[in-house]
């Protein structure tokens, strides 16, 4: 009867310890998701105004998306200027790792990116937003998908370098896809 009370006790125990911990966890999620949500909005839109020539922007509800196999477009927004914005989630070294918004004019060109998160490898992967003149300012202009693909890449940060590129294409397949919305 102790050997099986001694066996039996541990696993129940630390069954309990489990339960408490995920209903702890279950209310701290519950506590700050609203705050959570509110601080990204407020990065977007942050990232919205930092784009050059910046307007107003309202955000597009229904749209089609032109994904590629490192990036999604989850929002698209356009200004009063008819500048289209959109919001990328990018894979860099991590998947997701990049979160931008692009910014593309009325002629279909990129006019910007913003950065709202980055949680590429510091040091390296980071150089995409720390270091623009190795990438950034090149892809600035760009209206065509190809062109994109051809500018070179940051060395040591190779795989962030060609999340932010997947980001710019998605971006500019995103805005060509949705004229007609973003025209009107």
């Amino acid at each position: 009867m102790a050997n099986a009370k001694k066996m039996l006790l541990p696993p129940i125990v630390l069954a309990i310890i489990c339960a408490v911990c995920c209903g702890l966890l279950a209310v701290a999620n519950s506590v700050t998701e609203e705050k959570i949500a509110a601080a990204e909005a407020d990065a977007i839109q942050e990232s919205l105004m930092e784009l050059p020539n910046a307007g107003t922007f309202v955000e597009i509800v229904e749209f089609t998306e032109a994904n590629n196999e490192k990036a999604s477009a989850s929002a698209l927004y356009v200004d009063e200027n008819q500048q289209a914005a959109v919001l990328i989630t990018a894979d860099g070294y991590n998947k997701g790792g990049l979160q931008v918004v692009v910014g593309v004019d009325a002629d279909g060109a990129v006019t910007g990116v913003s950065f709202v998160t980055v949680s590429e490898t510091p040091g390296l992967g980071t150089k995409v937003q720390s270091n623009p003149e190795l990438l950034l300012d090149h892809l600035i202009g760009l209206s065509d998908v190809s062109a994109v693909d051809g500018v070179d890449s940051i060395t040591g940060a190779t795989y962030s370098s060609l999340g932010l590129k997947a980001a710019v294409r998605c971006a500019l397949d995103t805005v060509n896809a949705n004229q007609e919305v973003i025209r009107a």
